[in-house]
Parts: structure tokens; sequence; C-alpha cells
């Protein structure tokens, strides 16, 4: 990993229009969506900086997404327990459930494998019990089957490694980062911490294309850069009084050349954009069904 400069704050864009939006996701040609908390669901136009609104779940809660090869928005619907699909004109028809049918207590956050599986993570509770969950989901949805046999605590945001051997996901309650090794048969293998977060709230991961992952932290107003290979952790930005960047919640690479760093903040009306961050984003699974 190069030594990772401070980014100049003073540099970071606004995408406005959106409503207190928490997560983004990237579709096959770098095109951006995020979803606000009263159910907005909306296209992040990168050349004008703004947000536009196509599709409504109101007044159910969005999370996490991701996007097949058609454009297809696969949303973590919090509030009713569920994975929905939305076209690109807006139409939501339902995608996957929990096992025999259940709900999710949490969904939140889904990432597509190369060949069409979905891993979603479950946060619970969000009490201090741990009870989260990890699931499977075939491709073409259906019902889910738990992945990992055992409760994690608070998973949040999800992201696969190049080789697809680790599901890497944030512990916001932990805090701090875990991942468990994909095995050849795809079931699920060791689990192991990797980073530790004192004082800090973890919410969403992105690898580039180095190998390195990008994690938004919502408290304190801060994104870092881990490296697997050295183990170091850095800070790429920070803003401790929150007029900049405030509580960064998610990070994406967008653009057709997918180097263009994305930040959701849950706490303000904007999708933070840094521009030349330095790096590409890893490219991310987009199946076709």
């Amino acid at each position: 990993m190069r030594e990772q400069a401070a980014y100049d704050l003073k540099k970071i864009a606004h995408i406005r229009g959106v409503d207190h939006p928490e997560s983004i996701s990237v579709g096959p040609q770098g095109e951006a969506y995020t979803t606000g908390t009263a159910g907005q669901v909306y296209r992040l136009d990168l050349q004008s900086n703004k947000g536009e609104q196509f599709a409504s779940t109101a007044p159910r809660r969005m999370l996490g997404q991701a996007v097949d090869a058609t454009g297809n928005l696969y949303c973590a619907d919090a509030s009713a327990g569920k994975v929905i699909r939305i076209t690109p004109e807006g139409k939501e028809t339902l995608y996957a459930t929990g096992p025999q049918g259940q709900s999710f207590a949490c969904a939140n956050y889904p990432v597509f494998t190369r060949d069409g599986y979905m891993f979603l993570s479950d946060s619970g509770d969000w009490s201090d019990a741990i009870n989260g969950r990890i699931y499977i989901i075939p491709p073409g949805g259906g019902e889910a089957q738990t992945w990992f046999p055992e409760p994690v605590d608070t998973p949040n945001g999800m992201a696969l490694d190049a080789e697809e051997g680790y599901l890497y996901f944030v512990e916001t309650y932990g805090p701090g980062l875990a991942r468990i090794s994909i095995d050849k048969d795809r079931t699920a293998g060791a689990f192991e911490r990797v980073v530790h977060m004192p004082r800090h709230v973890p919410d969403g991961i992105a690898f580039d294309d180095t190998g390195c992952l990008w994690i938004a932290c919502h408290r304190p107003d801060a994104i870092y850069v881990f490296d697997l290979q050295t183990r170091r952790l850095e800070l790429f930005a920070e803003d401790w009084k929150g007029e900049a960047l405030r509580g960064p919640t998610d990070v994406a690479f967008a653009g057709p050349g997918r180097d263009v760093l994305l930040a959701a903040s849950l706490d303000n009306l904007v999708v933070h954009r840094f521009d030349n961050p330095g790096v590409r984003g890893l490219r991310l699974n987009h199946p076709t069904f």
C-alpha cells in the first residue's frame, strides 16, 4: 500500500437532492444509487452532482443495495425484513425472504458473488446481545439459508475480496471488521476479526483494486484505509467539525473508471464525493438472471 495522504477536505464535493442517504450501490457502468430514510430510491448523476428519485418504498426503509447486469436494484428492506428488487422503471417485486419465508430481523446489506449467489447481513436487534446473522440466497432469489452457523455482532456493510476467498463485513458495535473464509463448495469456513476500532462506529466498506479496504465510520466523521497485507490502518479523511464530511455510513467507487469515491451520509442531505482518491475500486459483481 502506498503512503496514504489525508484528503483535502476543501476538495470534497456534495451530491445534493437526497434525504439522509445511508448506503451506496454501483452498477455495471459505474452508475450510482442510494436510498433515503423515508423510502426514497435515487439515481446519482455524477455529471450534475444531483440525486434523482425514481422509486419509493415509503414508509419502508431500505438499507444496502446491489445491482445486477441489467440495472435492477436489490435492496435490503429493513422495515419488512426481506430483500426486494426494483427495476430501472421503479417497479418493486419480492426477491428473497428469510428461511421458511420468515422475516429477517434487520436486513442490512447484500453482496453478489460472481455466479449470482447473494450474501446478506442481518444486523439483529441492535441491542447489547450478539444476535446478527449472515445469510446466503440462491441465484434468482427465494428463501435464504443461514450461511455462518454462529451469531455475529451487528453485521453491517460487506464486501468480497477479488478472489472471493473471504467475505468481509463490519461489526458496527464490535467495533471493527471481521471476515469469514469461503470454502470451495461455498460453505462458510473460519471466522476471524481483522480490525479492532475502539471508540469508532464503522458502518460501510469497499475494496480498491490494490486489495485495501476503505472503511466509512459514522463516528467519528472519518474514512480509513486498511491494508490487509501490512495490517496498517490509515486515515484518508476526517472532519471533526462535521462540515465537509459528516457521518459517513458507506463508501463505494463509482464512475466509468471506478475512480470516484462516494460516501453516504446518514446525518446529512448529501452524498460526499472524492475525486482522484489515488486508486480505483475493485470491480463488483453484476450477475445476469
